[in-house]
């Protein structure tokens, strides 16, 4: 696609939306290559690089999963579900390549791949106001993508209270199994500036092994895994963008976590959202023997998890256009949806962020 095509995309865009912000866009040259970094350097969290070979629409071995039950994400090898299933990964990988970051114009990581999950690591650390360039070279060709860390943002939860009530129990093809929620109060603090956040609500709990017998020597037992759901909703203003029009994977139509600051204008912005409670881990089975192990792990109480994000603008448009695409209907005569990229020579997305994260429980 040429740079014109970039362009007239991006204005069908604009004219779709005109309650959010309008942002500068300077589109890549024309990629010459299929190769796609896909990176997020998180404040004080050390920083890997995923780098893959893109392929056509048509024959691409991805897995992608709508429905909401397969979008959980749970700690298990064979459970790795997050609307993209973990084979595309392992295989689209390139193991070969040259792999750098270097930080603030100074300092340079040489970076490596750690076979098991087949992503480039080093000894490197991102921190507030870090510029960072990841630099990579294939057989093919040298790209490469810079992203600054932007400050770290603040929220507060100022009250909350637990319903007994869930009237999100079913909706969007969502199945929770419990009839309560979590309705919480939170205030961001803004800071001066254009400012981009993305709102994570994740209502979470885990369960230990717990052992019942029956006469054919099997145990049924609730694993210790980790269960949640990413799913919340709010009527506040803060969260609309009528550009999707349609559900996804749970989340409603016209609903977006990822925002500007365009209503807040580096002052304090409070607002109301509701998280349904999880339901327990599902049972798993196995025959007894002498080495079953029934662990005492303790169990993590249920509890909700609220994680302000703030985000570098690539980052933000990047998954601004991925929520557009998803929903998108392909049609051979409409101007395809463009995934944001800031990758030059290439493909995909050097992102940044830093969060502000807590934690309230149920107290059950």
């Amino acid at each position: 696609m040429k740079i014109i095509d970039y362009i007239l995309s991006f204005s069908f865009v604009l004219l779709a939306c005109a309650c959010e912000r309008t942002i500068d866009f300077n589109p890549p040259e024309e990629a010459t290559s299929d190769v796609v970094i896909n990176a997020v350097a998180v404040a004080d969290v050390s920083f890997s690089v995923y780098l893959n070979r893109a392929y056509p629409v048509t024959n691409s071995p991805s897995m992608q999963h709508m429905d909401f039950g397969s979008s959980l994400r749970i700690n298990n090898d064979s459970y790795s579900f997050d609307y993209q299933h973990d084979n595309y990964r392992k295989e689209t990988a390139i193991t070969n390549a040259q792999v750098q970051v270097v930080v603030n114009g100074k300092a340079t990581y040489d970076m490596e791949l750690n076979e098991k999950n087949l992503r480039y690591t080093s000894a490197y650390v991102p921190h507030v106001g870090d510029r960072i360039k990841v630099k990579a070279i294939t057989e093919e060709t040298e790209l490469y993508a810079e992203i600054v860390v932007p400050e770290k943002p603040k929220i507060e939860i100022s009250s909350y209270e637990v319903i007994p009530e869930n009237p999100y129990k079913e909706l969007n093809g969502m199945s929770f199994g419990i009839d309560t929620i979590m309705r919480l109060t939170c205030k961001i603090h803004d800071s001066d500036g254009v400012n981009y956040y993305r709102l994570r609500v994740r209502s979470e709990r885990d369960g230990h092994s717990a052992a019942a017998i029956n006469t054919n020597d099997f145990i049924s037992w609730i694993d210790t895994h980790y269960a949640m759901q990413d799913i919340f909703f709010s009527t506040d203003e803060l969260f609309i963008d009528n550009r999707l029009t349609t559900n996804f994977g749970g989340w409603q139509a016209g609903f977006s976590n990822v925002f500007d600051n365009k209503l807040m204008s580096g002052r304090d912005y409070s607002f109301v959202v509701e998280s349904p409670k999880q339901r327990n881990t599902w049972p798993s089975y196995g025959r007894i023997t002498s080495e079953t192990e029934i662990s005492d792990k303790p169990l993590l109480p249920a509890r909700v998890m609220v994680e302000l994000q703030a985000l570098s603008p690539e980052l933000y448009r990047y998954l601004k256009s991925v929520e557009l695409y998803r929903i998108t209907v392909s049609d051979d005569y409409a101007e395809p949806i463009q995934i944001y990229s800031n990758v030059q020579n290439g493909w995909g997305i050097l992102g940044a962020l830093s969060y502000d994260r807590h934690f309230v429980e149920y107290g059950e």
